[in-house]
């Protein structure tokens, strides 16, 4: 009941997260309307949360690390809090920028700090299905969005629309923090810390496994994290598959459809009033990839979930830009192109979506994890910020076919880079030594992509058929000594006034 409770408290920040990206997209147009805001003045209120969040995600590794998980969620909360207030009341430019500000603080540590929470009290066997929730509650954040902002249009004026839409998201937030007054932290970091009894007790509570919990002599000091990762190739391994899995999720066009969806449908020949109506089916699309993924990310694993995600998104993206190569106004390529957008959502939530945020999760170490995660969500904002910023401006000079040919072309060269350096993590407990081990070099070839993820019987035939090492290591050639072959007698212990046995 507690990992229950503990999880939907959390997770309202995916919901805050995936409110905000989805309210803007509607909101600037009242905003535009009632503050008389110029398309550049509208883009910096846009686009400002993205890159503050950018900024708070970075610097709030070393906190997270050295005071816990916990605060800086509360911290996040009364941020989404003030910053849904200062919005909803702003009454002028300057104001609102500042609560956009605010609201960046906000997204930027959630986004880190709640996967990383949430995966560090799930037990293993589920711990996919409960960061996938994390993505869920993104999904559901941003429908509510654009429900909010359609009920906001059909009943209120001009200038209550946008400010009743901005704000309602203080509510949500403010629950969160009151309810993370009465929830534990992270049994994982209090063992980090030296307090095993406390994570003990915790688990317990949990239903997890006391004997998974290791301490960690790290006193969260930044500059030691940077030197442990410097001087560990094991590290190089882990610290690019999180990253790149970041950029590879935003450089495969998502924000481009969340934040532009309506603009992307109008380009496709529909009416304006349509295609702001059907940014809702939009979210419902990627939403209904999501809930059909969590139970299987700890069944199949997260490979099987994230190559073939992204390589129906890319042939999606590849169905849009052939669409609007052949001409848009037919209606055989409208229709193509729309199916294609709806398919690539549906697509990119079975594994894409939230894919990249349990494999970081649960990949790095206790010593370096809050460096980790602050990275790879820093990572992902910018990338974020980078394609939602040269989206339109892309259409505009090299054309919509070539834009989504880009993002296509992206999306299956990365699906072919997760099937060869993704190892599978699902159901593991993942501690120090087991991602040590996991990501070493000789298990990090490229044959660990495929290889470690056939059948036995398949693995075994392969094995047969491999050239012997011409240099084995030690602990191989003691395996394969001739000696061992035959049966020789255990050691025994000879007592003075015992009989020596015969051949000793």
């Amino acid at each position: 009941m507690l990992l229950f409770v503990l999880t939907v408290f959390a997770v309202i920040g995916g919901f805050l997260f995936g409110y905000d990206t989805g309210v803007v997209s509607g909101a600037e147009v009242f905003i535009r309307k009632d503050l008389r805001l110029t398309a550049t003045q509208v883009e910096v209120v846009v686009s400002i949360t993205v890159g503050v969040a950018a900024v708070g995600a970075a610097a709030a590794g070393w906190p997270m690390q050295k005071y816990g998980r916990r605060p800086i969620i509360m911290v996040a909360s009364a941020l989404y809090t003030v910053g849904s207030l200062v919005v909803a009341l702003a009454p002028s430019l300057g104001v609102l920028i500042l609560g956009r500000i605010i609201l960046g603080g906000g997204v930027g540590l959630s986004s880190m700090s709640i996967p990383v929470y949430v995966a560090e009290v799930a037990p293993p066997r589920i711990r996919g299905k409960l960061v996938s929730c994390y993505n869920l509650f993104i999904v559901l954040g941003q429908a509510a969005a654009c429900g909010v902002n359609i009920v906001a249009e059909a009943t209120l004026g001009p200038s209550l629309r946008w400010r009743l839409s901005m704000g309602v998201a203080a509510a949500p937030a403010l629950l969160q923090l009151l309810g993370f007054l009465a929830l534990p932290e992270s049994p994982r970091w209090l063992a980090h810390v030296g307090r095993i009894e406390e994570a003990r007790g915790i688990v317990r509570r949990l239903g997890g496994d006391e004997d998974a919990l290791e301490a960690s002599d790290d006193s969260g000091n930044l500059r030691e994290a940077l030197k442990t990762v410097w001087r560990e190739p094991y590290l190089h391994r882990i610290f690019r598959l999180g990253f790149g899995l970041m950029v590879l999720q935003q450089l495969s066009g998502i924000n481009t459809i969340m934040y532009f969806g309506a603009e992307i449908l109008i380009m496709c020949g529909f009416a304006e009033s349509r295609s702001v109506a059907l940014t809702a089916a939009l979210a419902a699309a990627q939403g209904t990839g999501v809930v059909l993924s969590m139970p299987l990310f700890d069944r199949l694993g997260r490979r099987l979930l994230i190559v073939p995600s992204t390589l129906v998104a890319a042939t999606c993206l590849a169905i849009v830009a052939a669409a609007f190569g052949l001409g848009i106004h037919d209606s055989d390529h409208r229709a193509a192109a729309l199916t294609g957008v709806v398919v690539y959502l549906v697509a990119f939530g079975c594994g894409l979506s939230s894919g990249p945020w349990v494999v970081n999760s649960e990949i790095y170490p206790s010593n370096v994890r809050g460096l980790g995660n602050a990275g790879a969500t820093t990572v992902n904002w910018l990338a974020n910020y980078l394609v939602s910023a040269l989206f339109l401006t892309s259409c505009d000079a090299i054309g919509r076919f070539a834009t989504f040919a880009a993002l296509a072309t992206v999306a299956l060269l990365g699906a072919l880079w997760v099937a060869m350096v993704l190892p599978e993590t699902a159901g593991k407990t993942l501690g120090d030594a087991e991602l040590r081990d996991l990501f070493s070099e000789r298990r990090s070839s490229a044959k660990l992509g495929i290889y470690e993820n056939l059948p036995q019987d398949v693995r075994t035939q392969d094995d047969a058929h491999q050239p012997a090492d011409a240099c084995p290591p030690l602990a191989a050639a003691e395996n394969h000594n001739p000696l061992h072959d035959k049966k020789i007698p255990a050691p025994v212990s000879i007592e003075d006034g015992d009989d020596v046995p015969e051949g000793i």
